[in-house]
């Protein structure tokens, strides 16, 4: 399910919760596309970057999260948009069980870079890690001429 909700005093927030499936994260990618194209006017690039590294998180929970788990888990997703700070943030969360990653020689063509692309691309980048699940958050300052207004 997706709501999208807006107030003259909040800002604009996207929240999604389902199946921790690649169905669903395909299905809020591009949801969180759309949804950014009428927050971010310039260039696609800076939307690209954030669903990309959005995605990298919801591509950890449908594989990592509740891998050993009889059943498909749930993941949710909350973006925020705040106009007069010119910021996205994005959080996505689960309540899986966490697996630290192996690391690996970076030149090794296996190597997961899913974490080192969400540190990337995010102006700030938190992977808090419980027994109770894992939630990402990814902020992003998005350049003033950038920006449209909450209720485009």
């Amino acid at each position: 399910m997706s709501v999208l909700t807006s107030t003259a005093a909040d800002p604009v927030r996207l929240t999604c919760a389902g199946a921790a499936d690649a169905t669903t994260a395909a299905a809020w990618r591009r949801f969180l596309d759309r949804w950014l194209e009428r927050r971010v006017q310039g260039p696609a690039e800076i939307r690209e970057d954030i669903v990309l590294s959005v995605n990298e998180a919801l591509a950890n929970c449908v594989e990592h999260a509740y891998r050993g788990h009889r059943a498909v888990g749930g993941m949710r997703l909350y973006a925020s948009y705040d106009p007069a700070a010119h910021t996205i943030s994005v959080r996505v969360s689960d309540r899986g069980t966490w697996h630290r990653p192996v690391r690996r020689h970076p030149d090794d063509p296996f190597a997961s870079r899913g974490i080192m692309l969400m540190h990337t691309l995010a102006d700030h980048c938190t992977i808090n890690a419980r027994s109770t699940g894992t939630t990402v958050s990814l902020d992003y300052t998005v350049p003033a001429e950038s920006v449209g207004t909450a209720d485009d």
